[in-house]
This record gives C-alpha cells, sequence and structure tokens, in this order.
C-alpha cells in the first residue's frame, strides 16, 4: 500500500472524480458540488497527474470517458458509499439527506407502479431528486458500472436477464396479462381464444437484456406463434398505434388499467403464460450504503401498499 500516494488523494478528488464520470460535464459536477468549472478542472488536472490517466477525454462536444475511466466507475462507487458509511454512523436520515437517486425504467412503469412510489418518496426525503432515466438509454449492464443505482422493470419470472455478476432481483409487485385492441376491432365480433388471438397481428414489446418472454415460449411449445405488425419500445407508444389498427397488444394489467387507455378494450391472455412480475434490480456490492438499502426496503414497501389493479 503506497500510503505517500494515498495521502495526495482526498475525499474531495474521489467525489469530483465521481461526478464527472456520472455526469461527463464539468459544469454539472461544479453545479452539483456548489462550486465554480474553474475548481472542478483544477482537480481533474491534479487527478490526472495522481492517476496517470487522462480519464475525459474531448470528442467534439462531448466528454468521453478512458477505458482506464470506465473500470474505475464501481470501484470508486464502492468506496465512496463505504466512506459514506463511516461518516454516517447515526445512521440514515430520510428528513436530512439531500442528493440523486439514479433509476432506469421503461416510461410505463412511471404510471405502474414507481409513479406513486416516487411521489410518496419526495414527501418523505424532501431533498431527493430522483434522476430516471429510459431502460434502452441505460439499463441493467450500467448497474455494475456505477451509473445507476436502480433498475425497474416488468418482466415474467423464468425470463432471465443479462449475465451480470454481482445483480440482485427483488420482486416489486405481481402482476397478471392483458390483451389490448381499439374499442371497434373485428375481433371484438368473434368468440376470443387462442386461434382468434392467432388469427391477427400483433405488437411486440421487445428488451435486449432479457430472453424471450414465457408466453412466446409455451406458443412456441404449441408450434404456433404470433405473428408481428410493429416492434414498439413501451407499451405507451403501442396503446397510440392500436387506436389506429388492428394490432393487438399483450401487457401487463397493472399499466392498462391505469394509462391513457380511452378507447381501448382489453380481453385476457387465452392461453398459459406464466406469472408476471415487476422487479427491483441493483448491483450487491452497492447494496449496503446506509442510503442505497432505505431507498431500496422502502420502494419495496411502498411498492407492495398499493392497491392492486382492478
Amino acid at each position: 500500500m503506497d500510503l505517500i500516494a494515498l495521502s495526495r488523494l482526498g475525499g474531495r478528488h474521489l467525489v469530483t472524480l465521481h461526478l464527472l464520470l456520472d455526469t461527463r460535464s464539468v459544469t454539472r459536477s461544479a453545479e452539483r458540488l456548489c462550486t465554480t468549472p474553474s475548481t472542478v478542472s483544477k482537480t481533474l488536472n491534479q487527478l490526472r497527474e495522481l492517476l496517470g490517466d487522462q480519464l475525459l477525454y474531448r470528442q467534439g462536444n462531448q466528454l468521453l470517458l478512458t477505458p482506464f475511466a470506465e473500470r474505475l466507475g464501481p470501484t470508486l462507487r464502492r468506496l465512496l458509499g463505504e466512506l459514506n458509511g463511516l461518516t454516517s454512523q447515526e445512521g440514515f436520515a430520510p428528513a436530512n439527506w439531500q442528493g440523486e437517486l439514479n433509476l432506469a425504467m421503461r416510461e410505463s412503469s412511471m404510471i405502474w407502479p414507481m409513479g406513486a412510489v416516487l411521489g410518496q418518496l419526495m414527501q418523505e426525503v424532501p431533498g431527493l431528486m430522483p434522476v430516471v432515466r429510459n431502460k434502452d438509454e441505460q439499463g441493467l449492464a450500467a448497474l455494475a458500472a456505477g451509473k445507476l443505482d436502480f433498475v425497474i422493470l416488468p418482466h415474467d419470472q423464468s425470463q432471465p436477464g443479462v449475465n451480470q455478476p454481482g445483480l440482485v432481483w427483488e420482486t416489486l409487485r405481481e402482476d397478471e396479462l392483458v390483451c389490448l385492441m381499439r374499442a371497434d376491432h373485428p375481433a371484438l365480433t368473434r368468440p376470443w381464444d387462442l386461434d382468434a388471438y392467432l388469427s391477427w397481428r400483433h405488437i411486440a414489446i421487445r428488451d435486449q437484456e432479457l430472453a424471450d418472454p414465457f408466453f412466446e415460449q409455451s406458443l412456441a411449445q404449441r408450434q404456433v406463434r404470433r405473428r408481428l405488425g410493429a416492434t414498439l419500445p413501451d407499451f405507451g407508444s403501442a396503446a397510440a398505434l392500436l387506436r389506429q389498427s388492428d394490432l393487438i397488444l399483450t401487457a401487463v394489467k397493472g399499466w392498462a388499467t391505469r394509462a391513457c387507455t380511452q378507447g381501448l378494450v382489453s380481453r385476457p391472455v387465452p392461453f398459459d403464460y406464466g406469472a408476471v412480475t415487476h422487479s427491483l434490480v441493483w448491483y450487491g456490492p452497492l447494496g449496503e450504503d446506509p442510503a442505497l438499502r432505505w431507498f431500496r426496503q422502502r420502494i419495496l414497501q411502498l411498492a407492495r401498499e398499493l392497491d392492486a389493479p382492478q
């Protein structure tokens, strides 16, 4: 252990570097530290000298991370969490805490179940500022990279995610699936069964970080498959297309009963599709930070207390 080198690397350096890696912006880092961009730039130059790496470099209008800085992110996040625990021996105090909570989810998850959960959290923690990113922008891989605190996503319970060591999955809410279509859809004039379901084209909601959902596998076992008419990133955009077409959307019921789905009707999924859930996912090595542990436990508690969809 090089104690001389470590003595030159202070807490101010570590916090500044963490913000620079997170924001990739000197100006935004300075705003969050309540200091000036020139002070952050000076600290960055000191870090470059101490660590022997450029850390961030400019390409056009963007600051990009060097490979060393990319690798450093998770370690730095974990170290700051442990240091925060040393300076917060009295435990997490929601009324006094100030900071951001970085989450990623689909837009539909803000309607169900996370909108109500975040609203309650912001009342209990006045200094909380949620920073919500679209899961297509940053997903499960960003958790281990230290860029996110939590990911929230709907999936079926047999649907494994990417092989990312250290990720912890816990159920927020159980749910079920329904079929949505426009109110004057021709399918409504016929009995609704598997043959009817398969006779129409469907909207697929894909997630590159998850395997095919169980209901797709269930259809394959019957040696049948859906005919896709469109692939969209989320239920909300799919609902808009449903009103203008004869497509069918298979969606989670919790969202469908709360979203702006005027002009749409639902029918049950006419085959076994397994168990559907919403999960809270985090990176285990970072999960013992006092603040993150409190937020995780409170998010799980609030989600499970929500009224079930009717």
